[in-house]
């Protein structure tokens, strides 16, 4: 169960920061209105990134440890 909510929180972690590059290229190109929209899109991002690392780095070092590795 764990693991799958872990790759579901890393294919959104994707998603939203390939959603942040998008953004950021159409306000390149002059879509001005869409500022606020990646700001608060980009807290997000931020958050549900950082959660998924912490996630993930409790998940490895509570795994059990192999022997001879």
């Amino acid at each position: 169960m764990m693991r799958i909510l872990l790759l579901f929180l890393g294919f959104l972690s994707a998603i939203l920061i390939i959603g942040q590059l998008v953004m950021g290229l159409m306000i390149l190109n002059g879509n001005t209105s869409m500022v606020k929209g990646h700001q608060h899109s980009g807290f997000l991002t931020v958050a549900v990134t950082l959660f998924y690392i912490a996630w993930s780095l409790i998940a490895v070092a509570s795994s059990p440890r192999r022997d001879g590795v």
